[in-house]
C-alpha cells in the first residue's frame, strides 16, 4: 500500500472524528488528531497557506511561542514516545482534540481542497454547540436555510446519532438529511 503524507493524515483525522462521535476513547482521538493536525499544519504551510494555524497563530506573541506549541504537543508527544519519561503520567484535557479537528479542516482547505463528510459533521456539530466561537458568518453555507426547529432539534441529538444522519447524507446533500430530520 502507497499512502502519501497527507492521505495518512486525512486518514488519521476522519478516523478520530469518527471515534469522537461514537464517544471513543479520548487518549486514542487526541493522538490521531493531533498527528492529523501536525502534518496538515506542514503540508498547507508549504502549499503557501496564507491563514495562521495552532502553531503560527497571531494570538500567541513570538516570545512565548515555543513555550506554547511545547504546552499543545506536550500530551500527544507522550502518547507516542516512551525515550524521556518511560513511567511517567500527563495530565491533558481531552476536548483540545476538537481544536486539532477545527484547525485541521481549516488546513485541508487553505490547500484548496474539499472537506470529507467527517469533517464537514464536525463543523456542522461545532457550529451548531458553540455558535459563539465562530466568526460571524465563517459556517454560513452549513446552516444557511435549515429552518430553527431542526437546529433546535439537532442541538439535543446525541453525537453518534447526529453523526450517522449527516453522514448518509454526505453525498445526498446534508439540507435533505436536516429536513428530514425535522420532519
Amino acid at each position: 500500500m502507497t499512502v502519501t503524507k497527507l492521505d495518512a493524515a486525512r486518514r488519521h483525522l476522519s478516523t478520530a472524528i469518527r471515534l469522537w462521535f461514537a464517544d471513543g476513547d479520548p487518549v486514542s482521538i487526541h493522538t490521531l488528531s493531533y498527528a492529523a493536525y501536525e502534518v496538515i499544519h506542514v503540508l498547507s504551510r508549504q502549499a503557501n497557506r496564507q491563514d495562521k494555524l495552532i502553531f503560527d497563530s497571531d494570538s500567541i506573541k513570538d516570545e512565548f511561542r515555543s513555550d506554547f506549541n511545547k504546552l499543545v504537543k506536550r500530551a500527544p508527544n507522550f502518547f507516542k514516545h516512551a525515550d524521556k519519561d518511560p513511567i511517567g503520567t500527563v495530565e491533558f484535557v481531552p476536548q483540545l482534540s476538537e481544536m486539532f479537528f477545527l484547525f485541521s479542516s481549516l488546513g485541508i482547505e487553505t490547500m484548496g481542497l474539499k472537506l470529507g463528510g467527517e469533517e464537514k459533521a464536525f463543523l456542522i456539530w461545532l457550529t451548531i454547540h458553540n455558535p459563539k466561537i465562530m466568526v460571524e458568518g465563517a459556517m454560513k453555507n452549513f446552516l444557511q436555510g435549515f429552518p430553527v426547529e431542526t437546529i433546535e432539534e439537532v442541538k439535543i441529538m446525541p453525537k453518534p446519532e447526529f453523526f450517522m444522519h449527516v453522514m448518509s447524507g454526505h453525498t445526498r446533500g446534508l439540507q435533505v438529511v436536516f429536513h428530514r430530520i425535522g420532519k
